[in-house]
């Protein structure tokens, strides 16, 4: 309470907030393990035991990797599919979270009831390890419908990205199989890839670890690098395809049609390559990964970047307003965005603004991540002069 007599102070803001967009991506995977001893794994832990399988977060995936081959060697899982997952993520360089959602894949019964609470369980990720996941797979069983559908209604609940691998033995049932899907927060995978296994033979593992690693590792490598596309980069550890993908460079092929089904494929040029980067969207503005994740990212650090105003008096709106396009002047600099305009809504009725409701209208437009580019090659014959004078000296 102020003084009634003498100098009273105040200190106050009239600033834009800086606003941060997030640079760094967690990978949550549902994963099976045969003969997972969820008693012994939460002592291991030191956890009291309860009715749910353990979901848990990792920094990165080496340390998921040691924390696995731990369980192996204390006898506590025989399955070798999800170390051989983490170990082909492990090999794209990456030092993200990674939180694993066990399930129990020894009774053939209830597989897939488990895999769907695992998923499930991914939901309340942050609440049981503080870290929410921005990516989601589920190897080797996401191309199960009630498996799929559960990882996309849990991207949709944590604005994140699911990847889903298709079932096909070739290029035209994964096409067929594309029918099912249509969300902006599904990418579909085909086809499974070959790599050493820690058994010390080669075996066929998912692609959508892989992916979800490429990913993250292009998040990591500069502030905004959840703008940039994980296609066309090599996939370390790749040895080759369970079913061969035809790439013939412009020319119609196995790769063109499958990328063009909205399918992220890989392609052997220069070493195994991802080849894709699109969602399975109806919509084709949304189509664009990239474009999805950006506007995910941004408008989500923006929500938090303007809650200083909630509850304030209507003056704030002021910076709340800078505040944001100080951010979207930050992310045309970097190449990011071509070009934003901001302005209050039509929206602010008199009514809206009496009940305390104001709307900000943000318009902006990414830097498109180039898919084709056409060499033109068109032959002229008005260099022949310099010939004929050339001959004549």
């Amino acid at each position: 309470m102020a003084a009634n007599y003498g100098v009273n102070i105040t200190i106050s803001a009239q600033a834009a907030r800086p606003i941060t967009v997030q640079s760094n991506t967690i990978i949550g995977i549902a994963s099976s393990v045969n003969g997972l001893d969820k008693a012994k794994i939460y002592s291991k832990l030191g956890y009291s035991e309860a009715d749910e399988w353990p979901v848990i977060g990792f920094s990165s995936s080496a340390y998921a990797i040691e924390f696995i081959k731990e369980l192996k060697e204390d006898h506590l899982l025989s399955d070798n599919r999800l170390l051989d997952v983490l170990y082909g993520m492990d090999a794209q360089a990456i030092t993200s979270v990674v939180i694993i959602s066990f399930f129990d894949s020894t009774n053939e019964d209830e597989i897939l009831a488990n895999a769907l609470n695992a998923v499930n369980a991914l939901k309340k990720a942050e609440f049981k390890t503080g870290y929410k996941p921005n990516l989601l797979i589920a190897p080797f069983f996401s191309h199960e419908a009630g498996i799929k559908s559960a990882l996309e209604s849990c991207a949709t609940a944590l604005n994140a990205i699911a990847i889903a691998d298709l079932y096909a033995t070739n290029s035209g049932e994964a096409i067929t199989a594309m029918n099912s899907y249509g969300s902006r927060r599904l990418v579909a995978c085909w086809p499974y890839v070959q790599v050493l296994s820690v058994s010390g033979n080669y075996t066929y593992i998912p692609q959508s670890g892989f992916v979800a690693a490429m990913i993250a590792r292009c998040d990591g490598e500069s502030e905004y690098g959840f703008s940039d596309s994980y296609s066309n980069r090599v996939m370390n550890g790749v040895v080759g395809v369970e079913h061969f993908v035809e790439y013939i460079a412009g020319s119609d092929c196995d790769a063109d049609r499958l990328r063009s089904a909205h399918i992220s494929t890989i392609i052997n040029y220069s070493g195994y390559r991802s080849w894709g980067g699109e969602t399975s969207d109806i919509d084709s503005i949304w189509q664009d990964l990239a474009r999805v994740r950006i506007f995910d990212r941004v408008s989500l650090a923006c929500q938090d970047g303007v809650f200083f105003a909630i509850d304030r008096k209507a003056d704030q709106l002021y910076h709340a307003k800078r505040s944001v396009e100080e951010l979207l002047r930050a992310l045309v600099g970097a190449k990011v965005l071509l070009g934003f305009e901001i302005s209050w809504s039509e929206q602010n009725t008199l009514a809206n603004i009496t009940a305390g409701k104001f709307y900000l209208d943000i318009r902006m437009q990414n830097n498109p991540i180039v898919k084709q580019l056409t060499l033109n090659f068109i032959y002229v014959d008005s260099y022949g002069e310099g010939l004929i004078n050339e001959l004549n000296k």
